[in-house]
């Protein structure tokens, strides 16, 4: 037994000597691109992920191509520090000396950084995605992420209104429409919202049941605002809580498949 104390003493001792004692768990940091939505005049680059560092700061750039075919720097723009934990973070990155094209590709690049000494250095690995500019200027609206938590049960269209009268109508101003997959889950950016509106998603099916559904946010029953507080607004649904109208249908709604 006291041999035993005295090679685990030893080793100890060798441990501490040459710098081979188990370190603490490492830091580390995370990052991913939740959302990007882009303008003719500003993006909004959502990015979420968690630090384990005390003060954190994202590098976010935007290239296009110069007639040249080369990635040219549009714009850099650096967020503000956060510290440690999971963060959800929304960088605005406005452009609007250098207007970007209707149908422009841009590459956004998303860097973490740490405080180290007196300056930030790179932590982590670069996350890169590409994104079509939309049409439309955004430097005074707000933006929408729709996010279903579930599969679409078939092929259809999402759209997103700003409403108002009832709330089982798809009525209102049309913000935007975009196409689903049957059994793929949904994650659409809607740009160019007007900031402090009631938003909602309605869902219209191409076959089986093809009776449009409101599919709430997560806020339900009350209202959903979008709002430049909350970058792309993650509106989350599911389709599988989709809420069917019980008024009667615009007679003009283009989305309805007879």
């Amino acid at each position: 037994m006291k041999r035993a104390r005295l090679w685990v003493g030893a080793v100890l001792l060798i441990g501490l000597m040459f710098g081979a004692w188990p370190a603490a768990a490492a830091d580390s940091v995370s990052v991913g691109i939740y959302s990007i939505a882009a303008c003719k005049d500003v993006s909004t680059v959502t990015v979420n992920g968690s630090s384990t560092y005390s003060n954190n700061r994202l590098d976010v750039s935007l290239y296009h191509k110069n007639d040249k075919g080369q990635d040219v720097l549009l714009k850099q723009v650096f967020s503000s520090a956060f510290g440690a934990g999971q963060f959800m973070l929304a960088v605005t990155v406005p452009y609007t000396n250098t207007a970007a094209a209707e149908g422009e590709a841009l590459r956004v690049e998303v860097q973490a950084q740490r405080l180290s000494g007196n300056t930030y250095v790179d932590v982590g690995n670069q996350v890169v995605q590409n994104v079509t500019v939309a049409d439309r200027n955004c430097f005074t609206k707000c933006s929408v992420t729709v996010d279903a938590t579930d599969t679409a049960p078939a092929a259809g269209t999402l759209t997103l209104r700003t409403h108002f009268g009832e709330w089982f109508r798809p009525e209102g101003r049309l913000q935007g429409a975009m196409p689903v997959s049957a059994g793929k889950k949904a994650r659409v950016v809607f740009v160019g919202v007007p900031c402090n509106w009631p938003v909602r998603v309605w869902y219209y099916p191409k076959t089986g049941d093809k009776t449009p559904k409101l599919l709430p946010a997560q806020y339900w029953p009350n209202e959903y605002q979008a709002n430049q507080l909350n970058g792309t607004n993650p509106y989350t649904t599911s389709f599988a809580k989709g809420l069917k109208p019980t008024h009667p249908l615009e007679s003009d709604d283009p989305f309805v498949v007879k």
